[in-house]
């Protein structure tokens, strides 16, 4: 059923206002949900020769950070007409590659640096490569890389004459990094400083033109043994992928493969069927959070494309994948009520089930509808296949390189393990590891609905990504288990927040959470009351949705508004803004950057009031009180709360700081109060003053 709103003429003038004020920062764009399914759309795909990108040299702390060695260091760089927004370097074979990459943004400045890990796995055909990252769209990336040389030798001194017995070992030169010459007695004289200073693009140091000087390490790669891919999965043409009413009993709704138009010309060979699944494996992807709900679809598209085609696996290596607002999303063919076997972790891909959370959960915190929906898909998997998802059971792997077990030889494995628990790497990231005794949980007490017959269809919230049921028929949705006769409901629970307390707040619940439901549902008084505050572009988001928000839940002192998120300004203010013009925000960043790490993610817009000055970013927001001495940043679980206690309304008032450690929680102390969170829980406690 579709839900039409009416708008008062007060409201209109509050719409007005906020996307006057997003105009001035560079315009908006209002998604809309679109119909499920359609014809397939093929992503836009294409590759290079590692070689052919331009040497650039660069004067990085966070590329200096990564090889360890000090000073200016050669990048590669890849300029494309067409915008892309995945990237991934591919080779063949085992190497012992480490790359970096990074994209331009919209105003020109470069982004954050994302780590391309290898996958390990290869192809039919020895086919490797990293992870497919993505970077946001753009036309430009620079990749930083060890293990390859970049620059090479010049023909020139192909054949040198035998090195001094007494010359220096260099193998643990860093070939991509420069370092200044010895001076020679008679220097030759310097190229035109105009030609070379025309070749850097803006904001990048001139080339060097000593690139033979700087020898290279033993047994590393050349550059023209690695390919480069680019692809856009094109979210433009697919627009929100809508989720299926599943008609299996217990299973939560899906993205069918259908319903977020994959190709199915790019499967090259068929099916392959393990005899059980005794655990499921659960991942994150790679690169930039910042997706929107449109974007999802595209980036599976490009996962597909790149898993079957670039890396000869014929199918997405995923049984399943979960975006950030957790929406579920059908990977590999076969049907998810089936034994599929996966290529999400080599060497246990046999009798496992792969699930993988959309986005980096080393750099981002995991939001609580993407854990609910991992650990309910994790649930109803365990439920189908028979299996404990908080207990552990034998298993032999297969030999792989980069595996933590010796193939062939038994050992213990979780039946819901991490990618990390059985490989050398990060996988999931730090955030995502500690939310596996969350999705363990969810995931048993799904199973104990299904079996006691107290699981509804689905039990994952996730209204803006779902329909009615399509007629489409696919593997997925197409094996039924009857439900009992009695007792079917459905369950909706949620890790951080306690259980709602009711539509309308009493007299004594907080009045900054009563102002925001009674603005978002029209009320004239309040929407007068809000007029120039930051809540106001909250109202502006959920009105243009058709959303008001009505249920509250206790969290320490406050009530906070249920669905009211830092998320909701991201729509009305969704943009690339530049800092430049205020110092206090441009140091806010800085101070994190350092502190934290790339926590907040891209700038996407801002708002001048007369009280401040905010700047909203990928996973956060920076608030410039005026008068005050410094500026200081909100984001994650906190920055929610704060966000549902009211915002720049709410009793919590600004920001004192940014969170520190207070032992096992992290803290952020307000004007009015403070607030912790637990990263291992996802509980969020708050203390008014």
């Amino acid at each position: 059923m579709s839900r039409q709103t009416s708008v008062s003429p007060t409201l209109a003038v509050i719409l007005s206002i906020a996307l006057a004020v997003s105009a001035a920062f560079g315009g908006n764009q209002i998604l809309k949900t679109q119909d499920t399914g359609g014809a397939p759309i093929d992503v836009a795909s294409a590759e290079a020769s590692f070689a052919a990108g331009d040497n650039v040299l660069i004067d990085d702390a966070a590329i200096a950070a990564q090889s360890g060695i000090p000073g200016p260091r050669t990048v590669k760089e890849f300029s494309r007409e067409e915008q892309f927004s995945m990237f991934a370097l591919t080779w063949n074979g085992h190497r012992d590659i480490a790359a970096f990459v990074r994209s331009e943004q919209a105003d020109g400045s470069w982004g954050p640096w994302w780590d391309a890990e290898p996958i390990g796995q290869t192809g039919p055909g020895g086919e490797n490569g990293t992870e497919l990252i993505y970077v946001e769209p753009t036309n430009r990336v620079q990749v930083s890389v060890t293990g390859v040389d970049i620059l090479g030798a010049p023909a020139e001194e192909s054949a040198p004459e035998a090195a001094p017995a007494e010359a220096p070992a260099v193998a643990d030169v860093d070939i991509n990094v420069a370092e200044a010459p010895a001076p020679a007695p008679e220097p030759a004289p310097a190229p035109a400083p105009a030609a070379a200073a025309a070749a850097a693009p803006a904001g990048i140091a001139p080339l060097p033109t000593n690139y033979g000087d700087i020898q290279p390490v033993a047994d590393v790669a050349e550059a023209a043994d690695l390919n480069v891919v680019f692809i856009d999965g094109r979210a433009d043409e697919g627009g929100i992928a809508l989720a299926t009413d599943s008609v299996t009993y217990g299973m939560p709704d899906v993205v069918t493969r259908a319903g977020w138009r994959a190709n199915e010309t790019l499967r090259c060979q068929g099916t392959t069927y393990d005899s059980e699944v005794q655990a499921a494996g659960v991942h994150h992807t790679a690169g930039s959070n910042n997706y929107s709900r449109a974007e999802s679809a595209g980036i599976v598209r490009g996962i597909y494309d790149y898993h079957a085609r670039s890396l000869g696996w014929c199918d997405v290596g995923y049984n399943a994948l979960v975006d950030k607002y957790g929406t579920i999303y059908e990977g590999r063919f076969g049907g998810l009520d089936k034994n599929v076997q996966g290529a999400h972790v080599g060497g246990f891909n046999r009798n496992t089930f792969g699930i993988s959370m959309m986005g980096n959960y080393d750099v981002a915190q995991t939001t609580p509808a993407m854990i609910q929906s991992v650990g309910e898909m994790i649930g109803w998997k365990a439920a189908v296949a028979g299996f404990d998802p908080q207990g552990s059971a034998p298993y032999t792997p297969l030999a792989f390189n980069g595996s933590k077990y010796t193939g062939g030889r038994s050992m213990t494995l979780p039946n819901v393990f991490a990618h990390r628990d059985a490989h050398n790497n990060a996988c999931p990231g730090t955030y995502g590891y500690a939310q596996m005794g969350n999705i363990k949980t969810i995931a048993a007490q799904k199973v104990q609905e299904i079996e006691s017959g107290s699981a509804g269809a689905s039990t994952t919230s996730t209204p803006s990504t779902t329909s009615t049921p399509s007629t489409t028929s696919t593997p997925s949705t197409t094996a039924t288990t009857p439900p009992p006769a009695e007792g079917n409901t459905r369950t909706e629970t949620t890790t951080t927040l306690q259980e709602p307390v009711g539509q309308e707040p009493p007299a004594q619940q907080d009045s900054a959470t009563a102002l925001l439901s009674s603005a978002a549902n029209g009320e004239q008084t309040a929407l007068l009351t809000i007029i120039g505050s930051l809540a106001a572009l909250a109202v502006t988001y959920l009105t243009a949705e058709g959303a008001s928000p009505g249920t509250t839940a206790q969290v320490g002192d406050v009530q906070i508004l249920e669905g009211v998120t830092l998320d909701n300004l991201k729509p009305v203010l969704d943009i690339a803004s530049s800092l430049a013009g205020d110092t206090k925000v441009t140091q806010a960043v800085d101070r994190v950057n350092t502190n934290y790490g790339a926590v907040l993610g891209e700038p996407r817009g801002g708002l001048n009031t007369a009280d401040a000055t905010y700047a909203l970013f990928d996973n956060g927001i920076v608030l410039d009180e005026s008068g005050s001495a410094e500026a200081r940043a909100l984001w994650g679980a906190i920055g929610d709360v704060w966000a549902g206690q009211g915002f720049d309304l709410g009793p919590l008032g600004m920001p004192l700081n940014e969170q520190y450690s207070e032992g096992d929680l992290v803290r952020v102390d307000f004007e009015g109060g403070y607030v912790t969170f637990d990263p291992a829980t996802g509980d969020v406690d708050v203390k008014l003053s």
